[in-house]
C-alpha cells in the first residue's frame, strides 16, 4: 500500500531537511513539539475551536518527519501499524 503520494513525500523530505537546519538535537525537538501539539489540540478541541484541525495536520507532519529522520520506510511502518489496529479493535469489540 502506498501511504503518501510522491509529491507530498518529497515535500515532507524538504521540510525535514529544512527543519534539521533550524533545530538542534532535532529528534528531541520534534518529540517535544509533538507533545506540545497534542496539548494544543486537546485545548482547542475542548474549546470548540476549529483550528484544532490544522494542529492535527501539524502533528502528522511532525510524525512523518521523525520517521523520515530515522530513515524509516513510511509504507512499511503503516503496513505493520494498520493490522495492529484491526487486531486490537476486533479484540475490544469481542469483549463487549
Amino acid at each position: 500500500m502506498k501511504v503518501l503520494k510522491d509529491e507530498f513525500e518529497q515535500e515532507l523530505k524538504k521540510i525535514t531537511q529544512l527543519s534539521s537546519q533550524v533545530n538542534e538535537n532535532h529528534e528531541q525537538k520534534i518529540l517535544s513539539m509533538m507533545k506540545d501539539h497534542v496539548d494544543e489540540i486537546i485545548d482547542l478541541y475542548q474549546d470548540g475551536n476549529d483550528h484544532y484541525h490544522i494542529e492535527i495536520a501539524d502533528l502528522i507532519v511532525l510524525c512523518f518527519e521523525l520517521l523520515i529522520l530515522e530513515q524509516r520506510d513510511i509504507d512499511e511502518v503503516f503496513a505493520k501499524c494498520l493490522p495492529r489496529f484491526y487486531k486490537k479493535l476486533n479484540q475490544l469489540k469481542s469483549e463487549k
